[in-house]
């Protein structure tokens, strides 16, 4: 009886152990490449507030709230993220955080790895900074700024696997 209340007991404590260490949301189960059909499909939302794909429109973005994307990342809780496809391609997925302190760097680096040598302008009481990861096959932009007693993070992942969007894109914006 003692054992089967040590074994009860020993279980409960990695149950705990274990929901404290999950993993944060890595926005990897949105694949670049996806078609919008898949991303709507993949992020469930209410059809009624999701702008209808426009057909043959070489650019499409998809505004999701944070909550739906990361269930079970804090951070993301009323925050914004867009996705952003073109030619009906997820290539680059941006988060816009605003708060009193930076935090969304805290998400990035636990994703991305931590940034060694930050600028010391991020270190300042209104920081104003950024800068780049690369990571398998995506590039990752963060960067962060201060207006009055707020600090405003973004974070940019962008595919490196699709660039033949983003200049086949380019091109007919030239062209417009």
């Amino acid at each position: 009886m003692k054992k089967n209340k040590i074994l009860i007991l020993t279980l409960l404590i990695q149950l705990f152990f274990i929901n404290n260490v999950q993993a944060a949301c890595d926005l990897k189960s949105f694949r670049f490449g996806m078609s919008h059909e898949v991303l709507m499909s993949h992020l469930k939302l209410d059809p009624e507030f999701v702008e209808p794909k426009e057909e043959g429109a070489p650019m499409q973005m998809v505004f999701a709230p944070g909550e739906f994307v990361c269930k079970n990342e804090k951070i993301f809780e009323y925050v914004p993220v867009i996705f952003l496809l073109l030619y009906d391609k997820l290539v680059e997925i941006q988060i816009m955080y605003v708060s009193e302190s930076p935090a969304l760097i805290d998400w990035a680096e636990s994703i991305y790895g931590i940034k060694q040598n930050k600028p010391n302008t991020f270190y300042d009481n209104l920081p104003n900074a950024q800068w780049l990861w690369e990571k398998s096959n995506e590039s990752i932009s963060y960067s962060i700024g201060a207006n009055a007693n707020e600090v405003i993070e973004s974070v940019i992942i962008q595919s490196l696997k699709h660039q033949k969007y983003f200049d086949r894109f380019a091109k007919f914006e030239e062209n417009q």
